[in-house]
Parts: structure tokens; C-alpha cells; sequence
């Protein structure tokens, strides 16, 4: 997971590195990296080599096209809640957090139906 990260992060670097829009419009077409190399992962057979990290990004680019502004307006449904776990000294993230992570999922998993 860590070379993902470190290969997911150069990529928007670097996408980042021509403008800030470009830079954020790759991150929302990269958001789902982590859920289809979890994917790929399991679909490998035993003794196989494992999936490249570039066919992971490749799936989520693909999954996410055409539905980044949707994702960016699920992130932004959740604004009000962050400023109420704000509000709350931060003790709102212990139930905030793992309800967007559960969204997220439940999000790929719409993305797998639809694509």
C-alpha cells in the first residue's frame, strides 16, 4: 500500500505542477486507486505476480470518468458534518470518519455496477 500511495501521490504531483485545477481534477480520477487495486489484488490467482500499480490507477481514471463532479459533491455533502465534529473538539470524527470511509465504499461499489 505504501508504493501505491508514493505512486498515486507523484502522479497528482505532477499533474499538480501545471496548474492547482488539473492537479485536482487527476486526484478525483485517481480517488479510487485504492479500491481497485484491493480488487485487482483479489482477482489475481495464487502465484501470480501482483497487479501493477499503474493498471490500478488506470481502473480507477476509468471508473471515474465522467463522474468526478458527482464525488465532489458527495465530499461536499459532508462539509456540515466536519464543521459540527469541529465543533464538538474533534470527539464527532470517532463516528465521522468511519461513516465517509463507508460511503466511499458503498460509492466504488456503485461505480463496479454501473461500469
Amino acid at each position: 500500500m505504501v508504493g501505491l500511495i508514493i505512486y498515486k501521490t507523484v502522479l497528482i504531483f505532477l499533474w499538480s505542477l501545471l496548474l492547482v485545477v488539473p492537479g485536482i481534477i487527476k486526484a478525483y480520477a485517481y480517488s479510487q486507486t485504492f479500491y481497485a487495486y484491493k480488487d485487482l489484488l483479489a482477482a489475481t490467482p495464487a502465484g501470480q505476480a501482483r497487479p501493477r500499480y499503474r493498471d490500478a490507477v488506470t481502473r480507477s481514471r476509468q471508473l471515474m470518468h465522467g463522474h468526478k463532479w458527482q464525488l465532489f459533491v458527495l465530499h461536499l455533502s459532508f462539509l456540515g458534518w466536519e464543521l459540527l465534529s469541529i465543533l464538538t473538539a474533534g470527539i464527532g470524527q470517532l463516528w465521522l470518519v468511519p461513516y465517509i470511509y463507508g460511503v466511499l465504499a458503498n460509492y466504488y461499489d456503485n461505480l463496479q455496477a454501473i461500469n
